[in-house]
């Protein structure tokens, strides 16, 4: 009888626990700010073949999303004249898929938080997806151990386990991005169709999951150029030139079928594109547009494609309000992401980090080559993130997490854990072994200590989550994740005058969960009593007079004042 592999049953719990990990918070995690819009709108991608609902996301991971919700019966999808209205090319139309999104979750009669929990599960499998993926990369490079190893670490670091299992796009690009990369090396390395296919498959998926994206276009392109350079070879130029090109056609063709091959182009606007394209970008569009746009626009389908590119460029280029270290901006900060890395990420990642730079050359992999897509990938994906002025949240960069997991796994192969006999005769293997070890219980502690609260962890450094909203906030702590720990606290504390600022799901999803109090807004001066608020809220400038007055967490993420009568 063949022996089973110890390994292989250490990947499987890990896996396992994930996944009940994953699951259990699915259904504790109310419903946060964009999930409705994303699933409702693709469930009208997929039953009327139509986009116009929430064209800043390309469509697949919404499609994937709304695919559970095809088996429901008697399932109510309100279209109205707002869904007209957002069929206006030259709209905007977010404030419509928002009513809509809400009515369909909260207004119409369907069971909202069956819709969630099926709406999430194929994100589940995607992060559970990832950790595979994950162990047979570090596998392929550095051994069956630190396969292990890395599906451990990226299947529970925190902010996985936050944003794999919401509907969302962040953790559907992550998995494209890692895995694009991979079969893009192994083109480099091996030049062929089969390499070349998979690579643009998976490159396409990354397009048609998120708009940023984009950045794959120069990391690809730096490892064709990194990979001739440890060649000391320039002879392949020309095949990787064509490699290059090939994965953009069969990329372009895959974001192509998301949209149902779509042949729809932009309408011919009234007046001018420039002034049109204004209720976009609010600003100024150079006239020299007109002509241009003129030009290409037979050419753009589908058009939703396009819109959506654009609309997000706006949002990239022109700010956002975010909160960073006490400070309020619309504009960011170029060091948001660092920043929100270092307090978002368990600090013995760090250490296990620190360990594979410092033994770089003793646990390397055999090709230099496979190291560099470890460390270049990255770090053009962060360098070109900082430039950002949307500065939303750590989630944002959350496709470097895989590279940084596999090239920190190594580590562990710097200790041999047969060392850890009690009278073991070489005390200073046994020491370096027992530190280890006591990292990686650490690093698990980060996992088990903030369940179920991921979405808002912090490390030590950071003093923990309720010490979160001094350095962070928005999707680092509270994105409307807290609705169902509100309406326990409100349940355990019948007595308190409760008024709500708790904006992220929108009023509707309020009054689902029974919460029928007054909301506050900024004007609202004279307000008194028990106010809860969303500490994203509570940061903001217009709320900032409420920290005089006593507080208490309801989780680290919603705060309630407790504000005297005058």
């Amino acid at each position: 009888m063949k022996k089973i592999n110890l390994y292989y049953l250490l990947l499987l719990g890990i896996v396992a626990l994930a996944f009940i990990l994953l699951i259990v918070i699915s259904k504790s995690d109310s419903q946060t700010t964009d999930e409705s819009v994303h699933l409702f709108a693709g469930y009208t991608y997929l039953t009327k073949n139509d986009f116009r609902l929430d064209p800043e996301h390309p469509p697949f991971l919404k499609e994937i999303a709304a695919i559970p919700l095809l088996f429901f019966k008697d399932l109510k999808a309100p279209i109205d004249g707002s869904y007209d209205k957002a069929g206006n090319f030259y709209y905007d139309s977010w404030k419509e898929a928002r009513g809509l999104s809400e009515n369909f979750f909260y207004s119409v009669g369907n069971n909202a938080e069956k819709l969630i929990v099926w709406g999430r599960f194929p994100f589940i499998l995607l992060t559970l997806f990832l950790g595979i993926f994950t162990y047979f990369w570090a596998n392929r490079l550095y051994g069956q151990k630190a396969g292990v190893f890395a599906a451990f670490l990226i299947l529970l670091m925190p902010n996985i386990l936050a944003h794999g299992h919401l509907i969302n796009t962040d953790l559907g690009l992550t998995v494209f991005t890692f895995v694009s990369i991979y079969f893009w090396g192994k083109f480099l390395k091996k030049p062929g169709w089969a390499n070349l296919s998979v690579a643009g498959l998976l490159l396409g998926l990354a397009f048609a999951s998120k708009y940023t994206s984009v950045i794959l276009v120069p990391i690809i392109f730096l490892l064709a150029i990194a990979k001739l350079f440890t060649d000391d070879d320039l002879k392949n130029w020309g095949r990787y030139l064509l490699g290059f090109f090939g994965v953009g056609i069969i990329g372009s063709i895959i974001v192509w079928a998301t949209y149902g091959f779509s042949i729809s182009i932009a309408p011919v606007p009234i007046g001018s594109f420039s002034q049109n394209i204004q209720m976009w970008a609010n600003y100024n569009i150079p006239t020299v547009f007109d002509g241009i746009f003129d030009k290409v626009r037979p050419f753009l389908f589908p058009a939703d494609f396009y819109k959506g590119f654009v609309l997000v460029s706006r949002h990239a280029l022109g700010g956002h309000g975010a909160y960073l270290l006490g400070e309020n901006s619309n504009f960011g900060w170029w060091y948001y992401f660092p920043v929100a890395i270092f307090y978002k990420t368990p600090l013995a990642f760090f250490a296990f980090l620190v360990l594979a730079i410092g033994y770089f050359k003793k646990i390397r992999a055999k090709l230099i080559f496979d190291e560099l897509i470890l460390i270049i990938a990255p770090l053009v994906y962060l360098l070109i993130s900082m430039s950002s002025k949307a500065d939303l949240g750590v989630r944002h960069v959350l496709p470097i997490f895989p590279f940084l997991v596999v090239f920190a796994s190594k580590s562990i192969n710097l200790v041999n854990f047969s060392s850890l006999k009690l009278f073991a005769k070489n005390r200073i293997k046994f020491l370096a072994t027992i530190g280890f070890v006591a990292l990686v219980l650490w690093y698990f502690s980060a996992a088990i200590l903030s369940y179920p609260n991921y979405l808002s962890y912090f490390n030590e450094a950071a003093g923990g989550p309720n010490n979160g909203s001094k350095i962070l906030t928005d999707s680092n702590l509270d994105w409307g994740q807290d609705i169902y720990r509100i309406k326990k606290y409100v349940a355990e504390h019948p007595d308190g005058k409760y008024s709500l600022t708790y904006p992220w799901d929108g009023e509707p999803a309020l009054l689902y969960y029974g919460l029928k109090y007054p909301l506050v807004t900024p004007d609202d001066l004279d307000v008194s009593g028990d106010v809860i608020i969303s500490a994203t809220y509570a940061r903001a400038d217009a709320y900032s007079w409420f920290w005089q007055f006593p507080h208490e967490n309801i989780t680290s993420g919603v705060l309630v004042f407790h504000i005297p009568a005058e």
